[in-house]
């Protein structure tokens, strides 16, 4: 039986860790693509249609933002998880998700994205206008947030702690941290089914309504 799984880099390290001695083979897409949701469909489903001798097809995407909508299994059935979000993913089961949106930044090794941990997107703005101007504008962008909430989930390093303490300080953030893991993904992988995850037969396209039918 041939399992694939398609995947978002920020959770790579916590997934390969896993599947040390498995047989599942990954297929990884950029992180950058969550930068352009229509785009990030479309390699998705690429990616999808590309594995015609798949048994079995396994996503770590959540809705992402409903980047995931239209999606359809094609030779074979797809299993993915029943999130919104990486976010979701990572901290799966916590009643505080949602209030911890409202003032904090999450981080984990796997989205300390770009030169300085504040995301490609910066490192863009940061060659073309400059880094005062890139700094101004990432500000901007995360003045609606108190802290940036590192996630421990046993693969990072003190290197990692540090570009996201340097990240704060340029954002004049504050610092908390929490502890993660990926279970809702090892067990999914490990043949859990249960209504934590959503399943596409052939043929069958990914509506939002899946998402909240629970």
């Amino acid at each position: 039986m041939k399992r694939v799984l398609i995947g978002c880099g920020v959770l790579r390290k916590e997934i390969e860790a896993f599947l040390k001695d498995s047989d599942i083979e990954c297929r990884w897409l950029e992180e950058q693509l969550h930068n352009e949701p229509d785009k990030l469909h479309l390699e998705i489903q690429e990616a999808i249609d590309a594995q015609t001798e798949a048994d079995l097809i396994y996503l770590n995407y959540g809705l992402c933002g409903k980047a995931l909508l239209g999606i359809q299994a094609k030779s074979c059935p797809i299993v993915m998880p029943r999130v919104e979000d990486c976010i979701e993913i990572i901290l799966h089961g916590r009643s505080d998700v949602d209030a911890l949106r409202c003032t904090s930044y999450f981080v984990s090794q796997g989205w300390l994205w770009g030169e300085d941990g504040i995301g490609y997107e910066h490192d863009r703005v940061k060659k073309k206008y400059g880094e005062e101007k890139a700094l101004r504008i990432a500000r901007v962008m995360f003045k609606n947030y108190q802290y940036l909430l590192f996630i421990r989930t046993g693969v990072e390093t003190n290197d990692d702690r540090l570009k996201c303490e340097a990240m704060a300080q340029k954002l004049g953030l504050g610092i908390h941290e929490t502890d993660g893991n990926i279970h809702l993904l090892e067990e999914m992988m490990s043949g859990v089914r249960d209504d934590r995850y959503i399943i596409l037969e052939p043929g069958e396209e990914l509506v939002e309504t899946r998402f909240h039918n629970y």
